[in-house]
């Protein structure tokens, strides 16, 4: 299998990419293939990593055109697998001389900054969690604050987010107006309306429909179709713009 793999030596936007021939097996994924590219023919390939399990979300990147997480994206799946998402520019716009058929195009997250190749810059996505508050104010008193399974149940698919940017990077809104806080952080900010244990979840909702916020969601539903978590941000932001 061949990767073509963006290239920013310099930093800032992609200026070319590199074609690799990659040695694949069975269950091997895309990180895998990107650690034989460094530690086999080009050392200075840049990209990010962590739990190599779906869980830390660091890998996320555009993977055929489409966000994924390169630690579960097989390599002899990805052909066969589409998550039909709303095409927008950087979902479509292919660089010249890829052969879809026998190369795998591999490239950073849209929508992000890029730092160097495959890593781009978090701090805008990160930004819009602190802007709207997404944490919970600790109380001065010495009994936990218990929870049921049923109030659990209310916010778990959205507690189930580990903050890997494929939903900002999947979203068109996201990739048109700079302001948008994007479905991440509305999401997480209906997880704390509805978490049984929030002392004010007012300010949450009131966070989130502020006009970089909610009211600027189409409702596209990319980043529904893309989660790798089944977080469903749009579900979250439906009920926050109702």
């Amino acid at each position: 299998m061949l990767f073509r793999v963006a290239r920013s030596r310099e930093g800032g936007k992609i200026t070319h990419y590199d074609l690799y021939k990659i040695q694949e097996k069975k269950g091997m994924t895309i990180l895998d293939g990107l650690f034989q590219i460094q530690d086999r023919m080009d050392p200075s390939l840049a990209f990010r990593y962590s739990c190599r399990g779906a869980v830390c979300g660091s890998c996320a990147m555009l993977i055929d055109k489409e966000p994924r997480l390169a630690c579960r994206t097989q390599i002899l799946a990805v052909k066969d697998e589409a998550l039909k998402l709303k095409p927008f520019p950087p979902l479509t716009d292919a660089p010249p001389g890829w052969d879809k058929k026998t190369e795998i195009l591999i490239e950073p997250l849209p929508n992000l900054p890029i730092l160097k190749d495959l890593v781009v810059d978090m701090t805008k996505f990160y930004k819009s969690l602190e802007d709207l508050k997404l944490w919970m104010e600790p109380l001065e008193s010495k009994h936990p604050r218990l929870q049921s399974p049923d109030e659990r149940e209310v916010i778990r698919r959205y507690v189930n987010c580990i903050m890997c940017a494929i939903c900002y990077g999947s979203c068109p809104v996201n990739f048109e107006n700079e302001e948008y806080v994007g479905p991440a952080a509305l999401a997480k900010a209906f997880r704390f309306e509805q978490d049984s244990r929030t002392t004010d979840p007012e300010r949450y909702g009131e966070a989130a429909r502020k006009s970089n916020g909610a009211p600027l969601c189409d409702l596209v539903m990319n980043c529904v179709k893309a989660c790798p978590k089944g977080v469903a941000p749009g579900g979250a932001i439906r009920k926050l713009k109702q």
